[in-house]
């Protein structure tokens, strides 16, 4: 898929928060038809591109943080 080609060849810091907003406009569009229409599945599609949404902004919180550290030559977060 062309998308795919696009999101590779992307650095880190522009993808992953195209990432995060495409899974959070779809968790609010999903969640919102739960609201409205109602249905379980429709609940749990939210929550999982919610969940998707957060485990991709931790870890690029943990991403950028060690870009920045090694860019201003220090050694980077202990884990």
């Amino acid at each position: 898929m062309l998308i795919n080609v696009i999101l590779r060849v992307l650095p880190f810091y522009l993808r992953e928060p195209i990432i995060i907003a495409v899974c959070l406009s779809f968790a609010g569009l999903a969640l919102y038809y739960f609201v409205q229409v109602g249905g379980w599945g429709r609940g749990g599609f939210g929550l999982l591109f919610l969940a998707i949404a957060v485990l991709r902004a931790s870890f690029f919180r943990k991403e950028w943080r060690a870009h920045q550290a090694a860019k201003a030559g220090g050694v980077g977060p202990q884990a």
